[in-house]
């Protein structure tokens, strides 16, 4: 039997009505009138999206705030980093040359007492990205060599800088990634580890400048080339930007409240926190608002991994 019409919903009787006026909107005249066309068209597009919203609002399944996307930069970011620091330490004077561009982090491991509390530390001295040849390149060969050369210039400027730094205490993670990634993925580690010897810091920064022509001797000293002497451009240059005693004062300061990650473990879950941010476990239903949903105890990191 018939369900009565009595026994609808306004909901449903409304709908009742909408499915005939749809039907006869569908087989209606439109005239030759451009103007009212257009405005009609304007009308409709509007009541679609009310009803829209109504339809959404019957929905009682959940909708996450986010989605997770991987082409996102900083998410490819996020994911680039972590796999350069798994991958495997070499010597940073023993770099052969091979093709490729990415990133690389560079380590410290010896005595040089400004530079203490890196020791024994999974926590890079300084982060760098070198550029392909070609910005179309798709391959490490078409890339050039430009990743290895850039270790390699490091591994010289250090050399010279044989009164403070020995070349035999850096080590150095590399990883050849496909043209684009570099620069987020740099932006991520230097923003993650706030290594000491880069720019953004600000405090011992030089490492990667390649020298001032005689014209512009006028440039002042940079702070890595005051803590480490060494190579004869700077050398010939006549003012440091910073007293040596600043800059010490200032790396001691930095990796106080930039305490250096001790492992893998440490740096592992500090990752984690970073993509949990980034992926909400929110969720919400138009109806009802924002709804958390039930979390378990998390297990420990060093656990979970070991």
């Amino acid at each position: 039997m018939a369900k009565s019409k009595k026994n609808e919903s306004p909901l449903a009787s409304l709908l009742s009505e909408l499915r005939t006026l749809t039907e006869r909107i569908s087989v209606a005249e439109t005239g030759d009138d451009a103007r009212a066309i257009k405005r009609i068209r304007v009308g409709f597009e509007q009541v679609t999206s009310q009803l829209r919203k109504v339809t959404t609002k019957l929905d009682p399944i959940l909708r996450p705030e986010s989605i997770f996307d991987p082409t996102d930069p900083n998410t490819s970011g996020r994911v680039v980093a972590l796999t350069l620091v798994a991958q495997t330490k070499h010597p940073l004077a023993k770099i052969p040359e091979f093709y490729g561009a990415g990133v690389y982090a560079i380590y410290y491991k010896g005595d040089f007492t400004p530079y203490a509390q890196l020791k024994n530390r999974d926590h890079p001295i300084y982060i760098g990205k070198a550029d392909p040849d070609n910005q179309a390149a798709k391959d490490a060969v078409s890339q050039g060599t430009k990743l290895s050369a850039r270790l390699n210039e490091h591994a010289r400027s250090i050399r010279k800088a044989f009164t403070t730094l020995d070349i035999s205490d850096f080590e150095c993670r590399f990883l050849i990634v496909q043209t684009g990634f570099q620069k987020s993925a740099e932006d991520y580690l230097i923003n993650f580890f706030n290594p000491i010897w880069n720019s953004e810091t600000k405090i011992c920064f030089g490492l990667g400048k390649h020298g001032d022509s005689s014209e512009t001797r006028v440039n002042k000293r940079s702070p890595w080339d005051t803590m480490h002497p060494g190579r004869e451009w700077a050398d010939a240059t006549a003012e440091n930007q910073k007293t040596l005693e600043t800059i010490v004062e200032q790396i001691g300061d930095h990796l106080s409240t930039h305490r250096p990650y001790a492992d893998i473990h440490e740096i592992f879950e500090r990752f984690t926190e970073d993509m949990h941010q980034l992926t909400s476990d929110r969720f919400y239903t138009p109806a009802y608002g924002a709804v958390e949903l039930e979390a378990v105890d998390a297990v420990p990191v060093s656990n979970a991994i070991s």
